[in-house]
């Protein structure tokens, strides 16, 4: 009974051996293919058939970048632009929950 047990585990091993290998072998028997279309020898990728699993779906949640908060359709980000001699940036204020500017300016004025 052991025999018999370990001989079928062992032609089972062999087909999922020989099953990989033919799917080796078609993959590179594909990119071959490919390979002699471009008489350069560049493979070119359609970008429609490819699915990048890092790109974000729409429409998404809104997170301010300084408090973290989650932002609504109608919330807004402040944030003013500065030109510098590398090209202009966006420095970002932040939101209507962490961005006061009656505060900053009231401050300002108590402290003199």
């Amino acid at each position: 009974m052991n025999a018999l047990v370990y001989l079928l585990g062992l032609l089972l091993g062999a087909a999922v051996f020989f099953y990989i290998l033919s799917l080796y072998h078609s993959g590179a028997d594909a990119l071959a293919a490919r390979k002699k279309e471009k008489p350069n020898g560049k493979i070119e990728l359609d970008p429609n058939l490819m699915e990048i699993v890092s790109r974000q779906s729409y429409p998404r949640e809104r997170i301010c970048p300084l408090c973290k908060a989650v932002l609504t359709g109608d919330d807004v980000l402040y944030a003013t632009r500065v030109e510098q001699p590398m090209g202009p940036k966006i420095l970002i204020h932040g939101c209507r929950f962490c961005y006061r500017p009656a505060q900053e300016n009231a401050g300002e004025n108590s402290a003199e």
